[in-house]
């Protein structure tokens, strides 16, 4: 089989982005409604506390007193307001498991027309959702020494981000109290990924188990530079559109109903361009797992009693 290199997976990208527009679009419209639900919701809890209060129209305008007031006013609505953004976070993580199950099935088999995408999207998300929650479980040991390492190195520089006189001292203590932690998420990240991959591509003689499947991307990402290298590439993509984004809104202020539809199309712009990133970043991944070799065949040994 023949190598792929990072230039193979960076092409990859646009090819799976272009070849599945319908697919990607699909996934992002269930994103899009969990988003407008959770918005909804929170919108109709703060319009029940503070539509008859002025001060909360100096809270929107960016008046950061009028917002504290307005907090301090109404803690239990805005404990309401964290649990209905948490219960949409899970609500998305739940999802999110059946829609890159099936993300990958229609990258790993390339199916031609509507129809069969749309079975193979379907019948992939379904076969591999347990397998994905039982991955999520094994991910945890990794997600729990990402959180060991922010808390470490946070607090190792906590009194100097608290005394920082100059650029170069905040700078430097934000580098040091979140670089190791996010490489080390940036890892545990790509493992996840890289054992989804084995995950759907294997048939059910080869599917290994959620927790071999980990071990075995674990060791694969580690042997291979280039799976960070392509995933990284994909982060400061995403970076790159955020930061546009804001750059391009500065001095451009928003007010009332046009504004806020402006806002959210353009939000809803920016959202698409990120998940279209994030969709080449998978069509690599998918074909450099291509070529990585399947696991040992599983072998049923029927075992027959004696009459």
């Amino acid at each position: 089989m023949k190598a792929v290199g990072l230039k193979d997976m960076i092409v990859a990208g646009p090819r799976g982005v272009s070849r599945y527009t319908g697919t990607l679009f699909a996934v992002f419209v269930v994103q899009s409604l969990v988003a407008i639900a959770v918005m909804l919701a929170t919108a109709l809890v703060l319009a029940q506390v503070f539509s008859h209060l002025p001060v909360f129209d100096d809270a929107v305008d960016g008046d950061l007193i009028a917002l504290v007031e307005c907090v301090r006013f109404a803690r239990a609505s805005m404990l309401a307001v964290l649990g209905i953004v948490l219960g949409g976070v899970a609500m998305w993580q739940l999802a999110s498991w059946f829609l890159a199950g099936g993300i990958y099935g229609v990258l790993a088999q390339r199916p031609e027309g509507r129809r069969d995408t749309a079975r193979a999207f379907g019948a992939s998300g379904a076969s591999t959702y347990l397998a994905y929650a039982r991955l999520a479980l094994c991910g945890i040991p990794g997600w729990l020494i990402v959180l060991a390492a922010w808390i470490a190195c946070s607090g190792a520089v906590a009194t100097r981000l608290e005394y920082a006189l100059t650029t170069w001292d905040l700078v430097s203590s934000l580098i040091i109290a979140f670089g190791p932690a996010a490489l080390l998420w940036h890892l545990a990240a790509t493992v996840i990924d890289y054992a989804r991959v084995e995950l759907t591509l294997r048939d059910d003689t080869h599917a290994p188990g959620a927790a071999i499947a980990y071990g075995r991307a674990l060791a694969f990402v580690v042997r291979r530079p280039a799976t960070l290298v392509h995933g990284l590439l994909g982060h400061l993509a995403w970076l790159a559109i955020t930061i546009g984004s804001v750059w391009l809104a500065q001095g451009h202020p928003m007010y009332g109903a046009e504004g806020a539809i402006t806002l959210f199309v353009l939000r809803q712009g920016v959202a698409l361009a990120r998940m279209a990133v994030r969709f080449g970043v998978l069509a690599g991944q998918v074909e450099l797992g291509r070529t990585r070799p399947a696991p040992p065949r599983r072998v049923e040994v029927k075992v027959q009693s004696e009459a």
